[in-house]
């Protein structure tokens, strides 16, 4: 089939991962707070980022075709979104859709775990409204996080459908090109499908980094899968704090026309990944004990302390202390960085000034199930309120707003940096922003599962899971599944 000269390709992206076991429900202000842009001003502030719509707004430009941005909208990963903020995004969507005019194929960057309020496949509903917009027969590609959870819904609703291949995730850019080059193929006579495969299995975030066993593994073998009509084999591990129907770790084979040969083998390496289950689990430490190891090593470089379990990439309130507690505890100064969201806090900082004296409670503002508030006395020594620009491999370029924010020298080695949003400390820009450089530390707290590997690259000696409770913690049987399919591993490890 002659492809028609310039043909037009919409690119649209509406972002959020769902924690369902966070306390605070996700609102419109979480997607304003860190840019919700519509038409041209989603292109001209996503250029240069490492992000899906950049990545894609760029392949259909180089490929020939006209690109026509539609909408972006992002935030941080949080709680169910209510909705009032769903009804306006989707209503964004589709709105910029019909503005657009007529599309000869959509590109549209999701998730793929995003959950509104009476919406528990939220993304799904997205597509259905860019589908009652297009028309009839328009092709429409979707990108997803791996952390997807992927549904019937959306491999029913889309074309073709691919997701990152990487965690920690750098190929958030490369992942939008692959999309639109789909759709760019399909302008020129393909005609792919989607099909999926799934188990009922939940595996730690921190053990789902593709550069280690088992995952490795599984993305060889799906790579070694991708031949013939198979374009691609997609994993998705699933971010496991998430309560819903549908839910386990999904594959997803998009073809060139043989949906049988697609379905044999997404179910061969979700098989593959089954067998390999009891190989996802991870070993956290106790605080006191990581702390401990930190004070016996101290000038051997920076340790990370790793709170995923109270991780704000995770959508947690990264509102616990429980660190900073253990931090101030003596014997033995180290010099550490810590980070808490508490907007009080914050404010008795601001109305100090720099240079001025605080003595205050912090922590637990937000989430108060998983931790107790932590008397934190300091000088404050430094304020803002600007975002903070990712510099490491992850999201290169985008911005990230946190609100108000201080920082407070305890006079143990201990500087807080206190903010009203989270401070993205899975890249160490997030503190080197307010004055803190975290290869002078010995310690360094960061609120991440995996993705800090990509911040820091090779910028510190050790880093520490901690064995925390919180809302997305890796410790699974702290958590209350009522609405997953049951059996599922390893919750209801003796059903197998």
């Amino acid at each position: 089939m002659a492809r028609q000269a310039r043909p037009r390709i919409g690119v649209a992206s509406i972002i959020q991962e769902t924690n369902t076991f966070a306390a605070r429900p996700s609102t419109l202000d979480d997607f304003t707070a860190q840019g919700l842009w519509v038409g041209a001003e989603a292109a001209e502030r996503s250029a240069g980022t490492n992000t899906e719509i950049a990545g894609a707004l760029a392949e259909v430009t180089a490929g020939g075709a006209e690109a026509v941005p539609v909408v972006r909208a992002w935030a941080m990963s949080g709680g169910v979104l209510d909705a009032y903020s769903f009804a306006y995004l989707r209503g964004l969507l589709f709105d910029g859709l019909v503005a657009a005019g007529p599309l000869d194929a959509l590109v549209l960057c999701l998730h793929g775990a995003l959950v509104a309020e009476g919406e528990p496949a939220a993304d799904g509903a997205l597509v259905e409204a860019a589908r009652a917009v297009l028309r009839p027969g328009t092709p429409l590609v979707a990108t997803h996080d791996l952390h997807a959870n992927v549904t019937a819904r959306i491999a029913g609703g889309v074309d073709a459908l691919v997701g990152f291949r990487t965690y920690p995730h750098v190929d958030q850019g490369d992942t939008g090109r692959r999309g639109a080059a789909l759709a760019l193929r399909m302008l020129d006579g393909l005609r792919p499908g989607t099909v999926v495969a799934k188990r009922p299995m939940l595996v730690p975030a921190e053990s789902q980094a593709i550069a280690d066993p088992p995952m490795a593994a599984l993305r060889r073998l799906a790579d070694g899968a991708t031949t013939g009509p198979i374009l691609d084999v997609s994993l998705f591990p699933v971010q496991p704090w998430l309560d819903v129907p549908e839910l386990g770790f999904g594959v997803t084979v998009t073809h060139a026309g043989d949906p049988d040969a697609a379905k044999a083998t997404a179910e061969a390496v979700a098989e593959a990944a089954w067998v390999r289950r009891g190989e996802f689990a991870v070993r956290p430490v106790p605080v006191a004990g990581a702390v401990a190891a930190v004070r016996a090593r101290t000038g051997r470089g920076p340790v990370l302390l790793v709170q995923s379990a109270d991780s704000p990439t995770a959508g947690a309130s990264a509102d616990s202390a429980t660190v900073v507690a253990a931090l101030l505890e003596r014997p033995g100064r180290i010099r550490s960085y810590a980070t808490v969201v508490d907007a009080p806090a914050v404010a008795a900082c601001h109305l100090a000034g720099t240079g001025g004296a605080v003595d205050t409670p912090v922590g637990a503002t937000l989430d108060p199930r998983w931790s107790t508030p932590v008397r934190l006395t300091g000088t404050v020594a430094r304020l803002g309120a600007d975002p903070v620009t990712l510099t490491g491999a992850a999201m290169t370029g985008q911005s990230v707003g946190m609100g108000r924010w201080a920082t407070v020298d305890t006079g143990t080695g201990l500087t807080v940096l206190l903010t009203e949003r989270p401070a993205p400390t899975f890249d160490p820009a997030g503190y080197r922003h307010a004055g803190l450089e975290p290869a002078e530390a010995d310690a360094v707290l960061v609120r991440s599962a995996t993705l800090y590997r990509a911040g820091y690259g090779g910028g510190y000696a050790e880093a520490i899971l901690l064995d925390l409770p919180g809302a997305s913690t890796p410790r699974l049987d702290y958590l209350d599944f009522r609405h997953a399919p049951r059996p599922l591993y390893p919750i209801d490890g003796g059903a197998w």
